[in-house]
C-alpha cells in the first residue's frame, strides 16, 4: 500500500498530506485500515492547526481527528472525499460545515466565519447513501448493502439494489463488491452463485481487496464456477498486494504448509510480517504461527 510506505517515511506537514490523499484512495474503496491510517497522517499533519486558514482546512483537520477517534466512523470517508474532492465532482460543502462548524465552536481558527453562510446539508438517509455511492464512497455502498439484507428496510428502500447496479456499471469496485455480497448472503429468493461470482470479479478488478480475497475463496470451493486452485492462489496473493491483511496471512499458510506452485518467490514470515504491518493484531503476535485457511 503506497499511502502506508509514504506514512512511514513521511517527515513534514506536506509529505504527511501526501500520504493521506493515496490512503485516502483506499479509504475510499472500503480498507478500514487505510481509513484509520489516514486519520494518523492528517493528525500528524495538523499539529497545532493554529495556521490554519479556509474552511476546507479547518474541515478536513476536524475530520481528521474524528477519523482518529472512531476509524471506521463517515468522518472518515469525508476526509477521504474532501482530499479527492477534484476527482469525486467537487467537495460536499454541506460536510464542509458541519465539521468546521465543530471546530470553530472550540477556537476562532482564521476562516471561520463563513460557517454560518453555507446551505445546511439536508436529505434522508437512502438519497445520501446513493449520492455517495455514486461518487465512489464505500460509505454509500456500504450503507446500500446494509438496507438490502435487512427484510423491512429492503421493502422501504426499493430503489437501493438499483442505485448499486449502476454504481457498479460505472466500474465503482465496492459497489461490485456489495452486489456479490447481495447475491451470495442477501435473501433466499435473490441467491445466485454465478451472479455473486460475476459481481465479485468486477470488485476484484476494481481493487476492492475484500472482493480478490472473496472471489480466491469462490474459486477453491467452485462457488458458482469451476475451482481453480492456481487461480485461488493467484488471487490471495492479488488481495494482499491491495493491502488486505486476512489475505497475507492465508497466503502465508499456504506458502508454509508447501503448497505455493503458482506464488513460488513468496515468503511465510515476509507475509505474516505484512500481515501485521497491515493491521492484523494475530499475525503481529503470533508471529510464525499457522492460521487456518479458507483457500
Amino acid at each position: 500500500m503506497a499511502g502506508l510506505a509514504k506514512l512511514d517515511d513521511a517527515t513534514g506537514s506536506e509529505g504527511l498530506m501526501a500520504a493521506a490523499r493515496d490512503l485516502a484512495a483506499g479509504c475510499l474503496a472500503g480498507s478500514d485500515f487505510a481509513c484509520a491510517k489516514m486519520g494518523v497522517a492528517l493528525g500528524q499533519a495538523f499539529p497545532g492547526v493554529g495556521s490554519a486558514e479556509g474552511i476546507a482546512a479547518i474541515a478536513l483537520m476536524q475530520m481528521g481527528e474524528d477519523c482518529r477517534v472512531t476509524p471506521n466512523d463517515t468522518a472518515c470517508y469525508d476526509a477521504a472525499a474532501l482530499l479527492h474532492a477534484e476527482e469525486r465532482g467537487g467537495a460536499d460543502m454541506g460536510a464542509i460545515q458541519r465539521y468546521a462548524a465543530t471546530a470553530c465552536n472550540r477556537k476562532a481558527y482564521p476562516g471561520c466565519l463563513p460557517v454560518a453562510t453555507l446551505p445546511a446539508d439536508e436529505g434522508d438517509a437512502l438519497e445520501r447513501a446513493s449520492a455517495h455511492c455514486i461518487a465512489a464512497r464505500a460509505d454509500g455502498c456500504m450503507t446500500l448493502l446494509a438496507l438490502l439484507l435487512k427484510d423491512e428496510e429492503r421493502l422501504k428502500s426499493p430503489n437501493a439494489l438499483t442505485i448499486l447496479q449502476q454504481a457498479c456499471a460505472a466500474q465503482i469496485g465496492i459497489a461490485c463488491a456489495n452486489l456479490g455480497l447481495f447475491y451470495s448472503k442477501g435473501p433466499i429468493a435473490a441467491r445466485d452463485d454465478s451472479a455473486a461470482r460475476r459481481f465479485m470479479r468486477a470488485g476484484c478488478d476494481g481493487a476492492v481487496a475484500q472482493a480478490c480475497f472473496a472471489f480466491a475463496v469462490m474459486h477453491k470451493k467452485g462457488i458458482g464456477g469451476p475451482v481453480d486452485r492456481n487461480r485461488s492462489v493467484e488471487l490471495v496473493a492479488h488481495a494482499c498486494d491491495l493491502g488486505s491483511a486476512e489475505a497475507c496471512e492465508t497466503l502465508a499458510t499456504i506458502v508454509g504448509d508447501g503448497d505455493a506452485s503458482a506464488q513460488p518467490d513468496q515468503d511465510a514470515h515476509a507475509l505474516r510480517r505484512r500481515a501485521c504491518r497491515l493491521g492484523s493484531g494475530n499475525a503481529c503476535s503470533a508471529g510464525t504461527a499457522t492460521s487456518t485457511s479458507p483457500v
